[in-house]
């Protein structure tokens, strides 16, 4: 879906890539604060397995929240822009195990994407209103966040991966400096990272609890809407 939506959006900012009919912004850069809603995401925690099912097993974590950061720059006389930019995104699920005892379990990630984004202005857009649309790529560098009675697996191998993006939003300048944005965006986010206990044994309401001690890799795609609000400082 994200390679089809990608193709759309790359055809069309070439069959509308005029020069933009505004003249030419007085500060062309802009740094953006973001928080976002992502609704939904998969952690395989087999795809190493040699069985198709096991590969195929999957729990889902949904609806969380992340915030970012993206300076972005305005080239001059143009409807185009390109961004940079730094998203911090964390989430957790809990459940339990045991028959007895009902021992916690914390299973989730971190990742933290890095992309680069060009933006096309729809020439309908006025000095005060924006309409825009862009597409891009992302390394994205993530961790497994993995417990068992509250002791943590460490990570023996950070994840990264590469993928695409596209979005579209609306913005809305209050002043010549400060203005305020909307976004629906569409990642195609994939990385892999193996974790491992370094101790044998956690201590959990006066019962041990013996901890695998094999390291064991999982894998994570996020392919969810994503929704931003962000807040910009032009210069």
């Amino acid at each position: 879906m994200v390679h089809r939506v990608f193709a759309a959006v790359s055809s069309l900012v070439l069959l509308l890539g005029l020069p933009a009919i505004a003249a030419a912004e007085e500060r062309p850069f802009s740094l953006s604060i973001k928080g976002n809603f992502t609704t939904g995401s998969q952690l395989f925690p087999n795809p190493d397995s040699p069985d198709d099912f096991q590969r195929a097993e999957y729990f889902p974590i949904e609806d969380f929240f992340g915030y970012g950061i993206e300076l972005k720059y305005q080239i001059p006389e143009t409807n185009l822009a390109i961004g940079f930019s730094a998203d911090y995104i964390r989430t957790t699920t809990s459940q339990s195990i045991g028959q007895g005892l009902a021992i916690p379990v914390k299973d989730g990630y971190r990742v933290i994407p890095v992309e680069v984004t060009g933006y096309f202005i729809i020439p309908v857009s006025g000095p005060t209103f924006g309409i825009y649309m862009g597409g891009g790529g992302g390394a994205y560098f993530g961790r497994r966040i993995y417990e068992i009675a509250g002791v943590e697996a460490q990570t023996t191998d950070q994840g990264h991966g590469f993928g695409i993006h596209v979005l579209g939003g609306l913005s809305y300048r209050f002043t010549e400096w400060f203005s305020l944005s909307g976004e629906m965006k569409f990642r195609d986010l994939q990385f892999k990272t193996t974790n491992q206990f370094s101790v044998k044994q956690a201590l959990y309401h006066g019962s041990v609890v013996t901890l695998p001690q094999d390291s064991f890799a999982a894998r994570v795609h996020t392919d969810g809407v994503i929704f931003q609000l962000g807040a910009s400082l032009s210069f």
